[in-house]
């Protein structure tokens, strides 16, 4: 199958690959990718059940089983837990691959750096990020609605006991008694994902597919899939879809992997937060609880996500033109 140069991702002068022997095969690059990530999975679950070990964890929090209800030794174990694994698994991992197969990296400029591949070598304009948040924050109706699309649809008894069991865990780990849980959840659930998950999944998964097909739309959705059904949590299977879509068209249209990570991170902080509000008395919103979302709420939420995403589409073109005079 052909492959083809890398396409381009933002309107602002964007790294292109040549068409050389110098650059990996796709196949490589992915390889790499899948086999760090599981090599990263494998020395994080080393390490932490060296530490549970050490410290008499149970040995089912190594299975990412918790209780609702659980005492808050045990979220704290878990947290450790899912910090270290999320951290080789793919901060590590995505890492590795961009710094070692384009270390060397060099674009229309000039420039030789791995960060220029990933785009992440400038710091993008503050009202792009706060838009993108904005986006993340308008799809909320969207994505609850899909939620309920999804609950809807026919799921494998094991799936299901599957599912039950990681929304056990879940809501364990939002249990919050302080500030101290409040602030490490972020990092655990909001930050350390927004980092790893968008250096494999966007700066690697979806810009080595784009080599390969043409279209960007295509690999968008295709990257998108990939990022959900990865979670194994088909419940939540179509939301989850449509974070992974929206993600990628920033960094396609942005060219900025900070872009997707900030927007990654508003999104997951956001649940976190609204979480400890609610447990703290000081909001009446349990996220944790169905919420039904009717059809014209959706509505209005695509209508304002569609509008958003004008802007920022907008302010990408406007940024052109002010680059070009």
């Amino acid at each position: 199958m052909e492959e083809f140069d890398e396409p381009q991702l933002q309107a602002v002068p964007a790294p292109e690959l040549p068409r050389n022997d110098r650059y990996p095969r796709v196949v490589v690059v992915l390889a790499a990718l899948v086999g760090l990530v599981l090599l990263g999975s494998a020395l994080g679950a080393v390490l932490s059940m060296a530490i549970g070990q050490a410290a008499g964890w149970d040995e089912a929090l190594f299975s990412g089983s918790l209780a609702a209800d659980a005492p808050a030794s045990e979220r704290w174990a878990l947290r450790t837990i899912l910090g270290i694994n999320h951290l080789f698994s793919f901060v590590l991992a995505g890492w590795a691959t961009a710094f070692f197969f384009y270390r060397n990296y060099r674009n229309e400029r000039g420039a030789a750096d791995w960060r220029d591949y990933l785009g992440i070598q400038q710091w993008p304009a503050v009202k792009t990020v706060i838009l993108a948040c904005l986006l993340m924050l308008a799809s909320v109706p969207l994505v609850l609605f899909l939620y309920n699309i999804n609950q809807a649809l026919p799921i494998p008894e094991t799936l299901r006991m599957m599912e039950d069991n990681t929304n056990e865990a879940i809501k364990g780990l939002l249990q919050m008694d302080n500030l101290a849980e409040l602030l490490v959840n972020l990092i655990i659930i909001a930050l350390l994902p927004a980092v790893g998950e968008e250096l494999v999944f966007r700066g690697v998964f979806q810009k080595q597919l784009h080599r390969r097909i043409a279209n960007p739309w295509v690999v968008i959705v295709l990257a998108g899939a990939v990022f959900s059904a990865i979670h194994l949590q088909f419940e939540g299977f179509l939301p989850r879809w449509m974070l992974g879509i929206t993600l990628g068209w920033l960094y396609w249209r942005t060219g900025n992997l900070w872009v997707s990570m900030a927007a990654h991170f508003f999104n997951n902080a956001i649940q976190v937060v609204a979480q400890y509000l609610y447990s703290r008395e000081l909001s009446t919103v349990d996220l944790e609880q169905d919420i039904s979302m009717p059809w014209y709420g959706a509505t209005l939420s695509l209508i304002l996500f569609l509008y958003l995403m004008q802007q920022i589409d907008k302010g990408i073109q406007k940024t052109t033109i002010t680059q070009q005079t």
